[in-house]
């Protein structure tokens, strides 16, 4: 037999009754009448088979069988506003935030996120900003850039920076020269993703490369479009293996001067202490999936 519909709204109603010990309490706390207060009641009894309150002129007394229920009422209503807050924050997104020269790796990291958890929506915000503040910003998790040696409690390596001389097929075919050694880079236009050029003249020093001029060329804002820019053919930028995997597993770039130098800098995921359920397994997820995971 199929089971009777639980009166739901007449519990409500009987759970402010019981609290307040007046139909008129309870009726101003849920915006009623005294006597729609009281004729809820009286269904909730007749429904049940028995009282639920000793009525006097001027209050209100729980009988025994009403005093159990109230007990059983407020548990079951306490697991429902659990489960209710539960679901809301499921379906809470997961906000974001990376510098714009990690999107790339990021997006990819997360391809395949929405459908294996379509129940965990995420808003990615890119930024030139490349640390986060969580007492300040609305971020539930955030990719940082900075020294290997300063990441916090709160951060978890993803990979370490490695930079390497990278170039389109077209460029070396259009400028007709070699690429072979560090001296070679004379013959080609440089890309800078900051103003200060200190990637170039960090690599140049450390091959030990005096004869060619790191301040030439054409300066970025970002690493981010440094490397894009390096990938139409416009130039040599120094870039990084990871961020450009799939271009150079494709070949749309080279790294003809490899291995990669590493500067001491990493891309790391720090996450709120408090964010909604759904972090840490964005958090797993994407762990798993960097290099150093």
């Amino acid at each position: 037999m199929p089971r009777p519909t639980l009166p739901l709204y007449a519990l409500s109603v009987f759970d402010a009754a019981a609290r307040h010990q007046s139909f008129t309490r309870a009726a101003n706390e849920l915006c009623l009448t005294q006597g729609a207060v009281s004729k809820q009641v009286a269904l909730l009894e007749a429904h049940l088979g028995y009282e639920l309150f000793h009525r006097f002129a001027r209050s209100l007394r729980l009988t025994p069988r009403g005093e159990m229920l109230h007990g059983y009422v407020q548990r079951a209503f306490g697991v429902l506003e659990q489960g209710l807050d539960a679901t809301a924050m499921l379906s809470t997104p997961v906000n974001i935030k990376a510098p714009s020269c990690v999107v790339r790796w990021l997006l990819a990291a997360l391809r395949d996120f929405n459908g294996q958890h379509p129940d965990i929506p995420i808003q990615l915000c890119s930024s030139h900003d490349h640390d986060v503040n969580f007492a300040r910003e609305d971020f539930d998790l955030a990719v940082v850039y900075k020294p290997h040696a300063a990441l916090g409690a709160l951060d978890t390596l993803l990979f370490r920076e490695q930079l390497t001389p990278v170039v389109a097929p077209e460029l070396l075919a259009r400028c007709g020269q070699p690429l072979q050694q560090a001296a070679d880079l004379a013959h080609f236009p440089l890309l800078h993703p900051s103003l200060d050029k200190r990637d170039w003249r960090q690599w140049l020093a450390q091959r030990q490369e005096s004869t060619v001029d790191y301040r030439r060329g054409t300066v970025f804002d970002t690493l981010d479009q440094a490397m894009n820019a390096a990938v139409q053919g416009f130039g040599v930028t120094l870039g990084d293996v990871t961020l450009l995997h799939e271009e150079l597993a494709s070949g749309r770039v080279q790294a003809p001067l490899g291995p990669p130098f590493a500067n001491g800098f990493a891309y790391a995921l720090a996450m709120r202490p408090d964010g909604p359920p759904g972090v840490a397994t964005v958090q797993q997820w994407l762990l798993a999936r960097a290099p150093a995971g």
